[in-house]
């Protein structure tokens, strides 16, 4: 009893000593736990890879090849010690050959993969939206059409296609990214794939544009336009403010007129097409066509039908390609797939634009974005109009700010892109992904 009287004494006596001793102590328990869940979750998923890694093959049949796009700079450059402590060894112990490709500038996924001689089993991409971005075109804009199913990594920054797919919950505790990219790399070892949509996005000619239109460019999330992108943009030059750096951008930028507060242009859409002669002979046009060999006899053979056995080419829809024009001017525009939905897709395949509200004031801008931020619902802006479209023609009124001469940018897949006069159109089930 004396022993606890003086302890008592002494912790009241040095009570800021004692305060910090139980805040390190509690914070090492903490770690030591979360480090242990971390390894008995790494066991788990290991231990259920080997299974298949332990399966008896032919001694003359190859070993399944992966190629792995590594994006070292995602997530302030600690995606690579992500890729080898946590999905790495789960693709080993199942049997595959790995392969990693670390990319070292813009564009360089999306020029392997394109220039690529042959197609491996499958490939991974592990990286943020942007790297995704890259393999998906890549991919698409092959010369001889080969395709192959391709996983998704989550070690990036921004992953909201990933987090879709293999997140249960919007947690994002280490545990929970540990467990995020553990699920993502044990789907591509189970095999189960989903085909999922793309936005082909071409530039238009444009009178005041000199420049040649460069290929198409394919995304599976979305395309943001707006102040909201502008600023997110900008939340590294915050790095000091640590993890407030995101609110600290919008605080310190949502009063600044040199933004794109509006997203003045003419817009023209047409409407969603569950099927028809005109959609598709437009997707047959814009999926590459792959070189093989034809017998003679394949002129007498019935033409392939689509995946649901349907032939669309007979399929009459008069109101599918029926344009419609409208003028926008709002703080944000937003349009993106259904693959990022949580809450299930639609029957009919089709893209979701969003126009924002105009911003009312900086304050309303600033305490809305701090929302979105605090439920990490970057897609998810004040909605003026929400139109469900097939084809989008986006025509900005004017390509830089004229006071400042700064350019102005899109974000396509969390990618900066130079704003032009671009044609968005839908391809259904264009890319196969796998799924937890």
């Amino acid at each position: 009893m004396a022993f606890v009287i003086r302890f008592a004494k002494g912790v009241r006596n040095n009570w800021k000593k004692s305060v910090f001793l139980a805040s390190a102590v509690g914070y090492g328990v903490s770690y030591s736990r979360e480090k242990y869940e971390i390894k008995q979750l790494m066991r788990y998923y290991c231990t259920e890879a080997s299974k298949y890694g332990d399966v008896t093959t032919r001694i003359d049949k190859p070993l399944p090849k992966i190629l792995v796009l590594l994006n070292p700079a995602a997530n302030r450059k600690s995606s690579e010690e992500d890729f080898h402590d946590y999905c790495e060894p789960i693709l080993h112990l199942a049997g595959f050959e790995v392969d990693v490709i670390k990319t070292d500038s813009e564009g360089h996924a999306r020029r392997y993969v394109e220039e690529l001689t042959t197609l491996p089993d499958a490939i991974l991409v592990a990286g943020g939206d942007g790297t995704v971005s890259e393999a998906v075109s890549g991919l698409k804009r092959r010369p001889d059409g080969s395709q192959c199913p391709i996983g998704l990594l989550p070690v990036g920054r921004t992953n909201l296609l990933a987090t879709a797919l293999f997140r249960s919950s919007p947690e994002t505790s280490t545990l929970d990214n540990v467990r995020a990219m553990a699920n993502a790399a044990y789907a591509v070892v189970a095999g189960k794939k989903q085909k999922m949509d793309v936005m082909r996005i071409e530039v238009l000619p444009n009178e005041a544009d000199e420049k040649v239109p460069d290929k198409p460019v394919f995304a599976v999330g979305n395309l943001q336009w707006g102040a909201f992108r502008d600023i997110l943009a900008l939340r590294d030059k915050y790095w000091y403010t640590g993890s407030l750096r995101d609110y600290t951008a919008f605080l310190f930028n949502a009063f600044d007129g040199s933004h794109t507060w509006s997203c003045k242009a003419k817009v023209i859409v047409t409407d969603p097409c569950s099927g028809c002669s005109r959609c598709f002979q437009d997707n047959q046009q814009q999926q590459p066509k792959q070189q093989q060999t034809r017998r003679w006899w394949s002129v007498f053979l019935p033409k392939s039908k689509a995946a649901d056995g349907v032939d669309y080419s007979k399929v009459l829809n008069e109101n599918c390609s029926v344009a419609r024009e409208m003028e926008v001017d709002s703080s944000e525009l937003i349009l993106e797939t259904n693959n990022i939905k949580t809450d299930g897709k639609s029957t009919t395949p089709k893209l979701n634009l969003k126009i924002g509200v105009s911003a009312d004031s900086s304050f309303s801008f600033l305490a809305n974005s701090w929302s979105r931020l605090w439920n990490r619902q970057y897609n998810e802006c004040p909605v003026a109009t929400s139109l469900g479209v097939r084809t989008v023609e986006l025509i900005p009124s004017k390509l830089k700010a004229i006071e400042s001469e700064k350019e102005l940018y899109y974000s396509i897949d969390n990618e900066a892109y130079e704003v032009r006069p671009v044609r968005v159109t839908l391809v259904p089930n264009a890319v196969e992904i796998f799924t937890f």
